[in-house]
């Protein structure tokens, strides 16, 4: 197979084009040669514009290909070119930026293997790009016809057989059909480095832009693809944050697996170390506020689940304190993601013995001015007391109060010290 067949076929999977990604490739082929200096002009437009390590990754000898979006690619090309690369490849003109974030990166790394930046068209690509099209073969009715009333005659006795022969039709039970899939789906496996993707999304840039999310992560040849495309899909709102996650250092975490079913997440990170369950976990919940997660692994979540009958107020003091609870950005809305956490304290609770009351207290991190940061941390506490509540936790066994930026325990000039200090803590009395 010719180095552009492979790329035809790197292209086709990952972009759903099918046969249309011969033509494609060859467009922006010829889009990059267009450029003064070849494969060096194309990554100096990406270096104008701040992009410049990114296309760069792209080049053979790098050992990790860094993802492009839609909208970045628009940037560096404009909206001009990219017109006119729909138009000449017949692909619509809404989804090239999406098909070309997940082309020029296979197409740049073919273009520069054995350390090359061509100028100009290498001899592999010429020769086919610049292919006269095939003669169309001409036209005989008769190669058509004969074979179509061959087929009507044999449907005429056909029928003529059932009418004079056949029995009345016994009744059968109609067969329960499946029913369409109308939520987006997607299923992670990462196994020895290499990641399986399967599911359906509503458009083909939903399609491509996951995959080169993945392929950006490992390696277009580590990414094994069957994405399915169904307009009657609704979006993936939880699109844009997984594929950030997606090319996050801890998603090559081998042995990793996750199921999205629309806005809910099956996490399993039972083949992994605990150290990185935990993490995994916490991006996770963080990185996905909007999805409900099963399978979250705490250390908290963990000791309340072993919490044996009878415990005491240090047990349960102890187990709460470990589990974490996030909101959504500057607000007191508890994250989805953080649903399954609050039923499990609340089980926990009502496990309690009789008497057991629990104050609940909010802190926030030092942003923000005093006052505000004393109002939202009261507010998150309510949040989580109310959460309780709605889980079964009588509301007279629990209080709520805020502290605002009081008592850090972390260094509030780092991003990892502020988010230790956004925490709830519970005390048993």
């Amino acid at each position: 197979m010719s180095t552009f067949d492979t790329v035809v076929q790197q292209v086709a999977k990952a972009t759903g084009l099918g046969d249309g990604a011969q033509q494609f490739i060859k467009v922006l082929a010829g889009y990059i040669f267009k450029q003064s200096g070849g494969v060096s002009g194309l990554l100096q437009k990406f270096e104008n514009a701040g992009l410049g390590d990114i296309a760069k990754s792209w080049t053979a000898g790098n050992a990790t290909i860094r993802p492009i979006d839609a909208s970045q690619i628009r940037s560096v090309i404009g909206n001009e070119a990219l017109d006119d690369i729909a138009q000449k490849a017949g692909v619509n003109k809404g989804l090239v930026p999406a098909f070309a974030a997940t082309a020029l990166p296979v197409l740049v790394r073919a273009l520069t293997s054995g350390g090359a930046m061509p100028a100009t068209m290498p001899a592999s690509f010429a020769g086919l790009i610049n292919a006269a099209p095939r003669r169309k073969k001409p036209f005989h009715l008769w190669r058509w016809l004969l074979p179509l009333l061959a087929l009507l005659a044999l449907a005429y006795c056909g029928w003529q057989k059932r009418n004079v022969l056949a029995p009345p039709p016994v009744a059968t039970p109609t067969a329960t059909l499946a029913p369409a899939a109308t939520v987006p789906s997607l299923s992670f496996k990462n196994t020895g480095g290499k990641i399986d993707l399967s599911g359906v999304v509503s458009t083909t840039a939903e399609k491509a832009s996951l995959i080169g999310a993945a392929a950006g992560a490992v390696g277009q040849k580590n990414v094994t693809a069957n994405v399915e495309v169904n307009p009657a899909v609704s979006p993936a709102s939880w699109l844009d944050s997984l594929k950030a996650l997606i090319a996050a250092p801890l998603l090559k975490s081998d042995g990793l697996a996750f199921k999205l079913n629309g806005d809910k997440l099956e996490l399993d990170t039972s083949k992994l170390p605990t150290d990185k369950r935990a993490e995994l976990s916490q991006l996770f919940q963080n990185r996905l506020g909007n999805v409900e997660i099963k399978g979250l692994y705490q250390p908290g979540l963990q000791a309340l689940a072993e919490l044996q009958p009878g415990f005491g107020e240090m047990d349960l003091t102890n187990a709460l304190n470990q589990t974490s609870v996030t909101f959504t950005n500057n607000s007191d809305a508890i994250s989805t993601s953080s649903l399954a956490v609050i039923s499990e304290a609340a089980k926990a609770i009502k496990a309690a013995p009789a008497g057991m009351k629990i104050d609940i207290g909010g802190y926030t991190d030092s942003n923000g001015d005093d006052s505000s940061n004393l109002a939202l941390s009261e507010r998150r506490a309510k949040s989580v007391m109310k959460a309780l509540v709605d889980n079964g936790v009588p509301a007279g066994q629990l209080k709520a109060s805020g502290h605002g930026e009081s008592d850090p325990i972390a260094d509030n000039s780092t991003e990892a010290g502020r988010a230790a200090n956004r925490r709830t803590v519970y005390t048993v009395y």
